[in-house]
Protein backbone atom coordinates (compact mmCIF):
# COMPACT_ATOMS: atom_id res chain seq x y z
CA UNK A 1 0.00 0.00 0.00
CA UNK A 2 3.17 2.46 0.49
CA UNK A 3 4.49 2.07 -2.63
CA UNK A 4 1.10 2.94 -4.18
CA UNK A 5 0.73 5.75 -2.43
CA UNK A 6 4.19 6.85 -2.56
CA UNK A 7 4.38 6.28 -6.35
CA UNK A 8 0.87 8.39 -6.78
CA UNK A 9 2.37 11.31 -4.87
CA UNK A 10 5.64 11.13 -6.98
CA UNK A 11 3.68 11.44 -9.81
CA UNK A 12 1.54 13.78 -9.02
CA UNK A 13 4.59 16.31 -8.06
CA UNK A 14 5.86 15.19 -11.11
CA UNK A 15 2.66 16.58 -13.11
CA UNK A 16 2.82 19.69 -10.91
CA UNK A 17 6.64 20.73 -12.16
CA UNK A 18 5.98 19.88 -15.57
CA UNK A 19 2.97 21.91 -16.31
CA UNK A 20 4.50 24.64 -13.96
CA UNK A 21 7.69 25.55 -15.84
CA UNK A 22 7.54 28.73 -17.55
CA UNK A 23 6.80 29.15 -21.60
CA UNK A 24 7.16 31.41 -24.41
CA UNK A 25 4.18 33.28 -25.61
CA UNK A 26 4.35 32.73 -28.98
CA UNK A 27 1.72 34.06 -31.83
CA UNK A 28 0.72 30.67 -33.55
CA UNK A 29 -1.23 33.02 -36.05
CA UNK A 30 1.73 35.67 -37.10
CA UNK A 31 3.65 34.22 -40.01
CA UNK A 32 4.67 37.70 -41.82
CA UNK A 33 7.73 37.64 -43.18
CA UNK A 34 9.45 40.91 -42.81
CA UNK A 35 12.21 42.57 -44.83
CA UNK A 36 14.45 45.34 -43.64
CA UNK A 37 14.78 48.69 -45.37
CA UNK A 38 17.66 49.28 -47.36
CA UNK A 39 20.17 51.48 -45.96
CA UNK A 40 19.08 51.58 -42.48
CA UNK A 41 19.89 49.88 -39.46
CA UNK A 42 18.94 49.29 -35.96
CA UNK A 43 20.65 48.26 -32.70
CA UNK A 44 18.97 48.10 -29.37
CA UNK A 45 20.95 50.32 -26.29
CA UNK A 46 21.99 47.32 -24.46
CA UNK A 47 23.17 43.99 -26.35
CA UNK A 48 21.63 41.82 -23.28
CA UNK A 49 18.67 42.13 -21.20
CA UNK A 50 16.86 40.84 -17.88
CA UNK A 51 13.91 39.39 -18.63
CA UNK A 52 11.87 41.74 -16.71
CA UNK A 53 12.92 44.06 -19.38
CA UNK A 54 9.61 46.91 -19.36
CA UNK A 55 11.30 49.10 -22.40
CA UNK A 56 13.55 48.95 -24.88
CA UNK A 57 15.31 51.88 -26.79
CA UNK A 58 15.87 51.13 -30.32
CA UNK A 59 18.68 53.68 -32.46
CA UNK A 60 18.06 53.94 -36.31
CA UNK A 61 20.44 55.31 -38.60
CA UNK A 62 18.74 55.97 -41.77
CA UNK A 63 21.59 56.25 -44.59
CA UNK A 64 18.68 55.59 -47.00
CA UNK A 65 17.33 58.82 -49.51
CA UNK A 66 14.14 57.39 -48.38
CA UNK A 67 12.21 59.11 -44.98
CA UNK A 68 12.13 56.46 -42.57
CA UNK A 69 8.78 55.89 -40.34
CA UNK A 70 8.76 56.42 -36.43
CA UNK A 71 6.06 54.97 -34.43
CA UNK A 72 5.43 53.20 -31.30
CA UNK A 73 4.45 49.85 -33.75
CA UNK A 74 6.84 46.46 -32.88
CA UNK A 75 6.92 42.97 -33.93
CA UNK A 76 8.87 40.61 -31.08
CA UNK A 77 10.67 37.43 -32.59
CA UNK A 78 12.34 34.27 -30.85
CA UNK A 79 15.05 32.68 -32.13
CA UNK A 80 14.18 28.55 -31.72
CA UNK A 81 15.97 26.19 -33.60
CA UNK A 82 17.42 28.72 -35.78
CA UNK A 83 14.14 29.94 -36.92
CA UNK A 84 12.27 33.33 -36.08
CA UNK A 85 9.48 32.55 -34.28
CA UNK A 86 6.67 35.87 -33.18
CA UNK A 87 5.97 36.72 -29.55
CA UNK A 88 2.29 37.32 -29.28
CA UNK A 89 0.88 40.86 -28.94
CA UNK A 90 -1.43 42.33 -25.98
CA UNK A 91 -3.18 45.30 -27.59
CA UNK A 92 -4.46 47.89 -25.26
CA UNK A 93 -7.55 49.30 -26.80
CA UNK A 94 -6.58 53.00 -25.92
CA UNK A 95 -2.94 52.48 -27.07
CA UNK A 96 -4.57 51.65 -30.87
CA UNK A 97 -6.40 55.56 -30.84
CA UNK A 98 -3.92 57.69 -33.04
CA UNK A 99 -2.92 60.75 -32.34
CA UNK A 100 -2.88 61.82 -36.12
CA UNK A 101 0.95 62.75 -36.04
CA UNK A 102 2.62 60.95 -38.58
CA UNK A 103 6.48 60.49 -37.37
CA UNK A 104 9.82 60.41 -39.17
CA UNK A 105 13.20 60.10 -39.67
CA UNK A 106 14.62 62.33 -42.28
CA UNK A 107 16.81 60.92 -45.32
CA UNK A 108 20.57 60.30 -44.21
CA UNK A 109 19.68 61.04 -40.21
CA UNK A 110 19.49 59.34 -37.19
CA UNK A 111 17.20 58.97 -33.86
CA UNK A 112 15.30 55.98 -31.93
CA UNK A 113 12.07 54.74 -30.59
CA UNK A 114 11.32 53.30 -27.16
CA UNK A 115 8.99 50.78 -27.72
CA UNK A 116 7.10 49.64 -24.09
CA UNK A 117 7.29 45.82 -23.57
CA UNK A 118 5.01 45.66 -20.51
CA UNK A 119 2.05 46.88 -22.23
CA UNK A 120 2.23 44.49 -25.26
CA UNK A 121 4.22 41.31 -24.25
CA UNK A 122 4.07 38.96 -21.36
CA UNK A 123 6.41 38.91 -19.29
CA UNK A 124 9.15 38.14 -17.93
CA UNK A 125 11.00 37.47 -21.31
CA UNK A 126 12.29 34.07 -21.44
CA UNK A 127 15.82 33.17 -22.15
CA UNK A 128 16.92 33.05 -25.72
CA UNK A 129 18.03 35.46 -28.69
CA UNK A 130 15.63 38.31 -29.93
CA UNK A 131 14.60 40.54 -31.92
CA UNK A 132 12.41 43.49 -32.26
CA UNK A 133 10.96 45.01 -35.88
CA UNK A 134 10.37 48.48 -35.27
CA UNK A 135 8.97 51.02 -38.66
CA UNK A 136 6.14 50.72 -40.71
CA UNK A 137 5.31 46.74 -40.22
CA UNK A 138 2.28 46.72 -42.53
CA UNK A 139 4.11 49.27 -44.65
CA UNK A 140 6.73 47.10 -45.33
CA UNK A 141 9.59 49.93 -44.02
CA UNK A 142 11.17 48.09 -41.29
CA UNK A 143 14.37 47.01 -39.63
CA UNK A 144 15.36 44.75 -36.72
CA UNK A 145 17.34 45.09 -34.34
CA UNK A 146 18.59 41.88 -32.24
CA UNK A 147 19.85 41.81 -28.90
CA UNK A 148 19.60 38.59 -26.09
CA UNK A 149 17.97 37.92 -22.90
CA UNK A 150 20.08 36.22 -20.09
Amino acid sequence: MFKIRYTLVMFAVLLLLTGCSPKDDFDDYDHAELRPSENVAAVTEFEEYDGNIESITVFITNDSDKRFPLNGNFRLQKKVNDEWKAIKRYYDPESLISDGTNREMLEHSEGAVCIDLKEHVKLPLLPGQYRIWVGSISGNRTVAAEFEVK
